[in-house]
């Protein structure tokens, strides 16, 4: 028995069915002093068995804490038993089960910035190809000058393209890191809406794609930088999915619990394998436009979700439909619209 307390108490009862002993010998004789001596060592023994089995039990939580620490298992050590110790053994599983959560989620985040990084590498590996191709063609003297004029506008067009990826990841690691304050406010939401389809209208004109916008005049409760941003990111892939001749078209609807925006598109529909993996970053479907990063939907995702709002994808009757719809509650809402494709809500 290591419990110094323990040792204190046990040789204080000792001492004490001592005095009883002597003093029932000098007062009543022998009979008294061996019953006092009796009732003294019984009660000895009783304190001795309780303390060894109280400092074993602590043992084992201590062995199990040490387990815990070094990486072993955490069991389930709980009991339906009253008591100091199994008040203390439950505490101590709800801790440990916490600390276990936390260590997971710290695995977790580890894996994903791995693979964030990795997936940045990539992206950012091909305009640097591209600069120094090009570089190494501007360099060589064969190279007629008319070509190295083209070789600096690729150049720039890679520089651009750079700028516009790091523009984009930087976006997604602030809204990943809950570190975007969204300044929620009424806004028009046909304004919003005009402001997004002019964003794409340059890239819609090149696409020979018409852009419309439609809608009553309702608000809408939201940060409108933010919002306009996972607007245009959802107008532009719906551009980029839509042959030439066709359309897309934005419209908004509201009553007094959200706001709702849509993006239509008269392109292919979205292939029903693809729906769980739209709004992960850096993925590409089959059919994803030519150099496509596959951020577009995900940053238009963390924006939604960062508002307390969610986004769904579903194909309409004229071709893919993105719905963002915006709560007017100031607390984060989850929820999910009839007809939308479940692996495709945010």
């Amino acid at each position: 028995m290591r419990s110094r307390e323990a040792k204190k108490f046990l040789v204080g009862l000792l001492l004490a069915s001592a005095v009883f002993a002597a003093a029932g010998a000098l007062l009543f004789g022998a009979g008294a002093a061996l019953a006092a001596a009796l009732c003294g060592g019984t009660c000895l023994a009783l304190a001795a068995g309780f303390c060894v089995c109280r400092a074993r039990e602590i043992d084992r939580l201590s062995e199990y804490l040490a387990s815990v620490y070094t990486g072993g298992e955490i069991l389930d050590i709980r009991t339906q038993r009253e008591g100091e110790l199994n008040a203390l053994r439950d505490d101590i599983y709800k801790i440990t089960t916490i600390l276990g959560e936390q260590k997971a989620a710290l695995e977790e985040d580890k894996r994903l910035l791995a693979d964030f990084l990795g997936d940045v590498a990539h992206q950012l590996k091909t305009p640097i190809a591209a600069i120094l191709l090009q570089t190494e063609l501007w360099e060589d003297k064969a190279v007629p000058a008319e070509e190295k004029d083209q070789c600096a506008c690729r150049v720039s067009q890679a520089a651009e393209r750079m700028g516009w990826l790091v523009e984009q990841l930087l976006k997604l690691c602030r809204l990943d890191a809950a570190v975007v304050r969204f300044e929620r406010k009424q806004n028009d939401a046909l304004e919003l809406l005009r402001a997004a389809a002019q964003s794409v209208q340059p890239l819609c004109a090149d696409r020979g794609v018409a852009v419309e916008w439609a809608g009553p005049p309702v608000s809408c409760l939201c940060d409108r930088a933010w919002t306009l941003e996972a607007l245009t990111n959802l107008a532009k892939n719906a551009a980029e999915h839509t042959d030439a001749g066709g359309r897309v078209a934005l419209s908004c609807q509201g009553n007094a619990l959200y706001t709702e925006f849509a993006v239509e598109n008269d392109g292919p529909p979205i292939p029903e394998e693809e729906f769980p993996h739209l709004f992960e970053r850096f993925w590409r479907g089959k059919n994803a436009a030519p150099g496509s990063a596959g951020i577009g939907l995900a940053l238009a995702k963390a924006i939604a979700q960062g508002q307390g709002g969610t986004v769904r994808a579903e194909n309409g009757p004229r071709g893919p439909r993105f719905t963002l719809r915006l709560y007017a509650g100031d607390e984060a809402v989850t929820a999910l619209s009839p007809g939308g494709h479940p692996d495709a809500v945010s």
